[in-house]
């Protein structure tokens, strides 16, 4: 039996995990010495352990149902791929590639669609969903920089939530956040959503806005 202490790969919470071998079968738990999470883990980390079997797994490559050789494979891609950009033109080809890939394996993508194929259609879902977040921190501080830590929500009087479902979509994130409530009174929580979500179960104010008003809400907070 082998333990090692890694990281959980879904979320940018990253949680710590400690990874358990036992006779073939791997199980994880939270790492309680981890800052991110102290030990805690949402379903989707504590069942990464399920994830690690081949049961269901495409094991080599198919085309057109049919296994093949991975030769074969690359050549049919590639040829398919060849046959669209002469008929239509390399603006016709693009990727959406994953927000799980390794940083060699984002660099590759990217020489292929904008070296090779001679297209700049590649984006991925780790870009598009902090898209939002990435401009506001280069406006205000001039990079694409995290100013904050997880600890300070112990330290802090006010949290607001912008549009976020934390209850559901960052489940550990927002244990801390209610455990802190509760350790300090005086901790206030603002969801501003126009939904009512099940983050709002700890909201001291939530602000229902009218969808596309969120705006003017914080222009009059700017100017007030």
């Amino acid at each position: 039996m082998t333990e090692t202490q890694t990281t959980c790969p879904y979320c940018g919470v990253g949680c710590g995990l400690i990874a358990r071998v036992e006779k073939g079968e791997v199980s994880v738990r939270g790492d309680d010495s981890h800052p991110a999470n102290f030990g805690r883990l949402c379903v989707k980390g504590s069942a990464l352990g399920e994830t690690t079997g081949l049961a269901g797994r495409l094991l080599h490559p198919e085309v057109d149902n049919q296994p093949v050789s991975w030769e074969q494979a690359l050549d049919t891609a590639g040829a398919r791929l060849r046959e669209i950009i002469e008929q239509h033109g390399p603006q016709a080809v693009a990727f959406y590639a994953s927000g799980q890939l390794l940083t060699e394996d984002y660099y590759a993508a990217n020489k292929l669609m904008k070296g090779f194929i001679g297209a700049a259609n590649i984006d991925t879902n780790s870009r598009l969903c902090m898209s939002s977040a990435v401009v506001g921190y280069k406006r205000a501080f001039g990079e694409d920089v995290v100013p904050c830590s997880y600890e300070d929500i112990e330290q802090t009087d006010l949290v607001v939530l912008v549009g976020s479902n934390a209850a559901w979509t960052h489940p550990v994130l927002y244990q801390r956040l209610l455990q802190a409530k509760s350790v300090n009174p005086a901790l206030k929580v603002v969801v501003i959503d126009p939904r009512r979500t099940a983050t709002c179960d700890i909201a001291d104010l939530h602000l229902a806005l009218t969808p596309g008003s969120d705006a003017g809400l914080f222009v009059g907070l700017l100017n007030a």
